[in-house]
Order: structure tokens, then C-alpha cells, then sequence
């Protein structure tokens, strides 16, 4: 899944290659998705955004051996549920720069 590595690395081919050609992290930065410490919003969001793609449960991932190396429930929570973050904004962004 995804791991403590530089962004884009840890993507599925298909995925990456979408992320790099759509901009997707450069729209997560312009909206204001910034982290002080621990994992980036751009790993956030990509671990949130391969889950729908591999069909997993985050409780099932987090079991998984693979699980040790991910951040835990409580910081992709506080992800996705942040006040700071403009979510609107991002995707009016990506909206727009995609159409």
C-alpha cells in the first residue's frame, strides 16, 4: 500500500500516471493542505484514494501486516474531517483545471 517513501513512488502504474497528469497533489497544496508533522496530505490522500481502488477496509489494512508501517485511524479522521482544510476549494480547483 502506501509507505513512508518520496510521493508518486508507491502508486499503482495507473494511478500514478493519472495523479502526475491531473496535478492532483499541486490542487491538495494551492487548497491550503498543509501538515506541520507527521504523514504528508498528499500520502494521506493517496492512501484514502487507493483504498477505493483496492477495495480494502481501512480496519482490514490496518490488521494486515501491512498495517505497522500506516499511519493509524485517527490521523487519516482528522484528515479527511479537518476544519482548516478547504475541501470545496480543492475540488472546485481540480474541477475546473480536469473539465
Amino acid at each position: 500500500m502506501i509507505d513512508h517513501q518520496p510521493d508518486l513512488n508507491q502508486l499503482p502504474k495507473e494511478l500514478k500516471a493519472a495523479f502526475q497528469e491531473l496535478n492532483i497533489l499541486k490542487y491538495l497544496h494551492q487548497a491550503g493542505f498543509r501538515k506541520r508533522f507527521g504523514f504528508s496530505c498528499a500520502r494521506l490522500f493517496q492512501l484514502v484514494f487507493v483504498l477505493l481502488f483496492h477495495q480494502k477496509n481501512w480496519f482490514r489494512l490496518l490488521e494486515s501486516r501491512q498495517g505497522e508501517s500506516l499511519p493509524g485511524k485517527d490521523a487519516v479522521y482528522r484528515f479527511l474531517n479537518h476544519t482548516g482544510f478547504a475541501w470545496r476549494r480543492f475540488l472546485t480547483m481540480f474541477s475546473i483545471a480536469t473539465v
